[in-house]
């Protein structure tokens, strides 16, 4: 054979390859069909999966008025830098508002940590739907297994509307829906309450303090009340002493604005004054805080004391998210996709096909080629 004719032997003729597709059309049939079959017995096999959504959105402003109390946006407190009694105001002990209240409510339906409680308090509904619970397997590959079939969406800079979306994926569709809002529910509930005990101890770390400034302001009082009274007695001895009845200086300039010894404002002077001192309980019984009224920037701590104990935010009337759509028990399952299955089938049957019949042809050429060696 000569070289040329051996390189058009070697090109490939699509008209042959259509002639041995066609000549052996009865394997492109048994590739199809075969094929169709494999895929309608898979459809068969197949356990449907349904897929349940809920929606959450951001609550509204009414939802968080209960951590709008006057007590909670800030008092006064007594500035420490200097002895001055300087009352400031303080900064809001507790805030929060709907785009914070969101961002934690997006942030628990994003919790690994959340969900995973969710999974063991459900433990005994979740071991009933076929093929979830594996008792092979560690407690922490049954959760991530369960935590797979989450699906979480959230909004971005192009949506008109803020929100966080949740998919959940089971073969059960009613327990899907069921467990999808019970998690919603939990998770914002759980957060909330979060959020209330994070206020209280913000609340309770703002009276210690407010209790430690108001005893330190006391104490400090009562050691300069105590101070004072005895400077005085000392006082009334000398001027007893010397005879100093009346004030010296009643009618005096002070020299070079020197306070002058206390003697010199005379023994009844100075007897009065440590009997005021030491009446002062008793002059201010009729007050509500009594003797504490002497004590400058006292009383406004104890206000704010008296104002934070008795603070009272209803738990119940609090909303960090509202819950837009709830999930519904699905209808029609999203696996297997049988439409896409059966058209795929088709497509790579048609293949499969097309692939057997050359293989067919192939054989037979090389069969017939073998015996006209053997001739």
């Amino acid at each position: 054979m000569s070289e040329a004719n051996q390189r058009y032997d070697d090109e490939i003729d699509l008209f042959d390859l259509v002639d041995d597709i066609w000549s052996n059309k009865r394997w492109v049939l048994v590739g199809l069909v075969g094929t169709v079959i494999l895929a309608s017995l898979y459809l068969f096999k197949a356990v449907p999966v349904y897929k349940t959504e809920a929606k959450v959105k951001p609550a509204n402003a009414s939802d968080l008025l209960e951590f709008d109390r006057p007590q909670l946006l800030g008092g006064y407190e007594i500035a420490a830098a200097t002895k001055d009694v300087e009352a400031r105001l303080a900064p809001a002990i507790f805030e929060m508002d709907v785009e914070s209240a969101f961002s934690e409510s997006k942030s628990a339906l994003l919790s690994s940590g959340y969900r995973k409680d969710f999974f063991e308090m459900n433990l005994d509904k979740i071991k009933t739907i076929p093929g979830l619970y594996n008792e092979d397997i560690s407690m922490e590959q049954n959760f991530t297994k369960f935590s797979e079939l989450f699906s979480i969406k959230t909004s971005g800079n192009k949506d008109h509307e803020t929100y966080v979306q949740l998919g959940l994926e089971l073969t059960e569709p009613k327990l899907a829906a069921e467990l999808l809002n019970e998690f919603v529910e939990y998770a914002l509930f759980r957060r909330l309450r979060d959020t209330y005990d994070t206020m209280t101890s913000k609340v309770n770390a703002r009276l210690e303090t407010l209790n430690y400034q108001a005893n330190t302001m006391r104490e400090e009082y009562l050691g300069y009340k105590a101070r004072r009274i005895l400077e005085l007695k000392e006082a009334y001895q000398i001027a007893k002493a010397v005879g100093q009845t009346s004030p010296v200086y009643r009618n005096m300039d002070l020299i070079s604005g020197e306070e002058p010894p206390l003697y010199m404002l005379g023994s009844k002077a100075i007897q009065a004054e440590i009997k005021a001192l030491e009446n002062r309980a008793q002059i201010a019984s009729d007050l509500p805080r009594g003797e504490d009224h002497f004590i400058q920037g006292l009383p406004s701590i104890l206000v704010e004391i008296e104002s934070l104990q008795g603070l009272q935010v209803d738990f119940t009337k609090i909303h960090i998210a509202r819950v837009d759509e709830q999930a519904i028990v699905p209808v029609s399952p999203i696996k297997p996709r049988k439409l896409l299955i059966i058209a795929l089938a088709l497509v790579a049957g048609v293949f499969v096909g097309i692939f057997m019949a050359l293989i067919v042809a192939a054989y037979g050429k090389h069969k017939l080629r073998l015996a006209q060696r053997n001739r």
